[in-house]
């Protein structure tokens, strides 16, 4: 099967365009999607809005391949490779795959599971996160018919060192690059769109949010918000973009359990 990008960015705004269309083998319909709980150097604080655009890409995927979503949730990335609290990193975690699941059962996603590196990969030591990546990719091809990865870069003609473009060289597994997560903070415009290292800079999946954004953030969520009306149902007319993005954070974090 064929995943015509054009096609697909028709209705995902978020995702790169330029990119190669991606051939996916009837026989490994399934894709990754991968998120990690830190930098080199901080343990993610909260959860970023932007989760939302990248698991609702996969779901797009999802919906041509007929296949399912294998979310694997890198947390012992950040004790193993880069020497991070482990206690704080698994607390990071816990919190990031409540908000994955409510995302799941909240807006009827199926065909989806979530996975620990940690309950994998019980045995693994202390080694580079391009050790770990690799390991990760390879174990989801083989062992779960992986055909295609949902990825995310901060330009695609560039191989970022600190973004996820830097692992998909490493590996031959098809990807779909999406636009990473925005920030309010002119120093740090960019960030993975799953870590969210200074809940000030970001909107969060929380109630406690500083809507005073700057008009490329409200783009994003536009785009975010697009993307969850072409999956699922479109908001009443003229909802401004802060209310729809209320509502979805709204249901999200009551469906999270404490």
């Amino acid at each position: 099967m064929k995943i015509v990008i054009k096609e697909l960015i028709k209705h995902n705004p978020l995702i790169w365009p330029n990119q190669d269309d991606v051939v996916v083998d009837s026989d490994s319909p399934n894709i990754f999607l991968g998120g990690g709980i830190a930098t080199k150097s901080k343990i993610s604080q909260t959860v970023p809005f932007d989760l939302l655009g990248f698991m609702l890409t996969a779901e797009q995927v999802k919906r041509q391949t007929q296949g399912v979503v294998h979310c694997l949730i890198a947390d012992q990335h950040a004790w193993l490779a880069n020497q991070l609290n482990q206690d704080q990193a698994t607390e990071s975690a816990h919190h990031l795959r409540q908000t994955i699941q409510a995302i799941i059962v909240k807006f009827k996603l199926t065909n989806w599971h979530v996975h620990l590196a940690s309950k994998i990969f019980t045995e693994a030591t202390a080694s580079n996160y391009e050790a770990l990546e690799t390991r990760d990719i390879k174990h989801f091809a083989n062992n779960h018919q992986v055909g295609v990865k949902i990825g995310w870069t901060f330009s695609p003609k560039v191989v970022g060192v600190t973004d996820e473009s830097h692992f998909d060289t490493l590996h031959n597994l098809p990807t779909i690059l999406i636009k990473p997560g925005l920030t309010s903070d002119p120093a740090k415009p960019h960030e993975s769109p799953y870590i969210c290292t200074d809940p000030t800079t970001r909107i969060t999946f929380s109630d406690s949010n500083n809507w005073d954004i700057s008009p490329a953030v409200q783009n994003h969520l536009r785009s975010i918000c697009l993307l969850f009306e072409n999956l699922f149902e479109p908001f009443p007319p003229k909802t401004p973009i802060q209310e729809k993005c209320k509502m979805i954070i709204d249901q999200v974090i009551n469906g999270v359990s404490t």
